[in-house]
């Protein structure tokens, strides 16, 4: 064999490869992708645990005096949950005895599973985040992911103790959402993506043209309205400006929607698990 033939063997296998890989049945590939996924999880669980370990003994080193304030501050922000809790369950009676008068069915209850980051993947092509969280723990794909300023994601794949995170800036998110201060105003957030060189982004493309815009106000919180039946309503997507240059001429108007977090610096999250899993089944049927 001379050289030049010994030179091209590589890329003779690498086409091979490529060609059996491209033939090769759905159900195949998918078991591959899977069986690859679960052997590297736990290298990312051990990273996580190490980072966490990490920050203990950073903790550990602080002062006593600093350790003190830090509970001071938590006792206080706790008593204010403890009443923000107590209220919310007021209004959550209310709303259930309301709908109950109307002839409304309730909307899905749901239960808060916290999980922390152990892999963020941000680029121009991926958008996602793994959470440390997964089968075991009875998440299922389709589950709202949120935190304390608002909507993260979703889940779009779910494995034996992980699960990967489809963020609100990746653009095949999108969600139903209502523009505070604009009244009878139903339109489609959708993700715009996001570079090395720019913060993570969306955008709404649907806004009817003779939608009335509040006077006095720069700034409008678009948050979710709740009619897909996946997320509740009234969180928090982003903010969109109310200068009326940002729109174009024609039946409907967008404007780019400012994020309501920093994807990038996110370490914990809540995923809402559905009490009542048949809400996500219309999710998991169009998967």
């Amino acid at each position: 064999m001379n050289p030049e033939t010994r030179n091209l063997r590589p890329f003779f296998f690498l086409f091979v490869g490529m060609m059996v890989w491209w033939f090769a049945p759905s159900a195949l590939r998918r078991l591959v992708y899977e069986a690859g996924y679960e052997f590297e999880a736990p290298s990312l669980v051990l990273s996580s645990h190490m980072r966490e370990l990490g920050q203990y003994w950073e903790m550990r080193s602080r002062s006593k005096n600093d350790l003190i304030r830090a509970g001071r501050d938590t006792a206080r922000l706790a008593a204010t949950m403890q009443y923000e809790i107590a209220q919310n369950n007021g209004l959550k009676e209310e709303n259930a005895r309301l709908l109950k008068l109307i002839g409304l069915e309730e909307r899905p209850d749901f239960r808060t599973v916290p999980a922390r980051v152990v892999q963020r993947r941000l680029s121009m092509w991926w958008q996602q985040i793994i959470l440390r969280k997964g089968k075991a723990d009875g998440i299922c794909v389709g589950c709202p992911v949120v935190n304390a300023y608002g909507v993260v994601g979703r889940v779009r794949q779910v494995f034996e103790t992980t699960c990967v995170v489809e963020l609100i800036s990746s653009p095949a998110f999108r969600i139903s959402a209502t523009i505070e201060g604009i009244e009878n105003c139903a339109v489609t957030y959708q993700g715009a993506g996001a570079s090395p060189l720019r913060v993570a982004s969306g955008k709404i493309a649907d806004i009817p043209a003779d939608a009335v815009f509040p006077e006095g106000i720069t700034r409008l919180e678009v948050v979710t309205s709740g009619l897909g039946g996946i997320f509740p309503a009234g969180l928090k997507i982003g903010t969109v400006s109310a200068t009326p240059t940002n729109f174009a001429d024609g039946m409907f108007r967008g404007v780019p929607v400012e994020l309501a977090q920093r994807l990038a610096a996110i370490e914990e999250a809540a995923i809402l698990v559905p009490v009542n899993k048949s809400v996500l089944k219309n999710f998991v049927a169009e998967e």
